[in-house]
C-alpha cells in the first residue's frame, strides 16, 4: 500500500512539474498554432495561461488548459507573441 501511494505521488509531481514551461506555445480549439507566450520566468504555467490569452488580432486561443505544448527559443522567436506576452528571453 505504501509503495502505491508512493507511485501515485511521483507520477502526480512528475505531471505537475511538466506543466511548466519557459515559452508556452498557446494552440487553437483545432490544435494549430495561436500564439506564443512568456513571462520571462522558467516556470511558466502554460495550462492556466494559454486558456486566457488572445492572438496577435485579439482572439482568444482557446478555453481548454490543454491546448498548448512547450516552446523552444527559436519557435519563440519565430511565431507570433500573444498579446498578453513578453519578449522572448534565453
Amino acid at each position: 500500500m505504501a509503495r502505491l501511494i508512493t507511485s501515485a505521488v511521483l507520477l502526480l509531481a512528475t505531471a505537475m512539474a511538466a506543466t511548466a514551461c519557459k515559452w508556452c506555445q498557446c494552440l487553437n480549439d483545432s490544435g494549430g498554432h495561436c500564439c506564443v507566450y512568456t513571462t520571462g520566468s522558467s516556470d511558466t504555467d502554460c495550462a492556466s495561461m494559454c486558456a486566457q490569452v488572445h492572438d496577435a488580432n485579439g482572439n482568444r486561443c482557446s478555453a481548454s488548459s490543454l491546448s498548448y505544448k512547450c516552446a523552444t527559443l527559436p519557435e519563440c522567436n519565430d511565431r507570433s507573441h500573444c498579446r498578453e506576452s513578453h519578449a522572448c528571453l534565453t
